[in-house]
């Protein structure tokens, strides 16, 4: 009878072993980095856009199994216009890689403090802008993508 125990118990231990390999692979999977190649459109439109753009920066990031796009963009003045935003967010729509279902915006400045876009974005005309906080949006993709004229 231990000998029946004995494999039972190895079998389990091979069985939760399996499980938790194929959870962690999962997971790598799902939590893969954007393709630099793939993302690297995007932060030459929005670096393009306007010249009030020192820096950009553009990465995939992963909330729940919903995929976003991450841009943060550098400027040397200490606000941000509607209008220079508006160019900005042209260029993410027309850019933004399929496979992506919103994207997340922020501006900083030189010294590295985040400006606030809730007055800038409202003034663009932007449909489904989600703020996450004063300084942080979310704006669905189709959104983007209808705003920077590429909407199928």
């Amino acid at each position: 009878m231990s000998k029946v125990q004995d494999m039972l118990k190895r079998f389990r231990g091979l069985v939760v072993g399996g499980m938790v390999i194929s959870v962690v692979l999962t997971m790598a999977a799902c939590g893969r980095s954007g393709d630099v190649d793939e993302l690297e459109p995007v932060k030459q439109a929005v670096r393009e856009s306007s010249s009030a753009f020192d820096e950009v920066f553009v990465e995939e990031g992963l909330d729940g199994f919903s995929r976003y796009l991450f841009v943060e963009m550098g400027v040397s003045d200490s606000e941000i216009t509607a209008d220079v935003l508006a160019e900005a967010l042209r260029a993410i729509g027309n850019t933004i890689p399929d496979g992506f279902e919103s994207a997340r915006i922020i501006v900083r400045t030189e010294s590295g403090d985040r400006l606030d876009l809730e007055e800038p974005l409202a003034a663009t005309g932007v449909d489904a802008v989600f703020m996450i906080s004063p300084k942080t949006a979310k704006i669905p993709a189709e959104a983007l993508r209808s705003f920077g004229g590429d909407a199928e």
